[in-house]
Parts: C-alpha cells; structure tokens; sequence
C-alpha cells in the first residue's frame, strides 16, 4: 500500500521543442510522476488582419510532485523552461486532491 502525502500537479506551457530535455531534468532532480504532450492552438494575429489566424505549437509538461517540493520543482521549471522571456509560455501550480505518483522499479542497466 502507498503511504498518502500530499501532492501538487505543476503545469508548464511553453513552444515545442523542449518537452522531452525538461521531462530527462526532471528524472535528474528526482521528479518521477512527469509526462510531456503536444498541444496547438490558434490565436488572433497581432496585425489585426481580417480572416489571418495566428496557430501556435505548444508542449506541455505536467509533473507530480510531492508539496514539501512543489516550490523547488517550479522554480526550476521556471528557469529551465526561460518562462520569463516574452512569449515563453506559462506555468501554473495546483493542488492535487488524489494523486498516486509514478513508482518505477529497479531494472538492470540496458547498456
């Protein structure tokens, strides 16, 4: 049986291309509980142009992770994922009201 701790569900939103390199630092940080997707979107273009759609590619990287870490793990998502560039994507925090993280056992290195 799984002892229950509390958890947070950190989000980040960002442009595509970097999803799989935060999912591997995460892995290094000991963040287990993580998963990347792809997501795209369409916006309003900024020159205002009648019929011209603006679509965004997006990744987004969802991690589990224990609250006593929450704010660590963000703040490294924050300056790994470059959120305080201009148009650099958003991150947010939540809590989880259940959550089982992601266990994974020990195997023999397959190199």
């Amino acid at each position: 049986m799984v002892a229950r701790t509390a958890h947070k569900l950190i989000t980040c939103i960002m442009p595509a291309g970097r999803g799989l390199e935060l999912i591997e630092e995460l892995r290094e940080l000991g963040v287990t509980s993580a998963q990347v997707h792809h997501a795209r979107g369409v916006g309003k273009s900024g020159k205002r142009r009648r019929g011209v759609a603006l679509y965004a590619e997006r990744e987004v990287v969802q991690a589990l992770v224990e609250a006593v870490r929450a704010d660590e793990v963000f703040d490294f998502l924050y300056a790994a994922a470059e959120i305080g560039r201009p148009h650099a994507g958003m991150l947010l925090m939540e809590k989880v009201v259940h959550g089982v993280p992601l266990v994974l056992p020990d195997l023999p290195d397959e190199r």
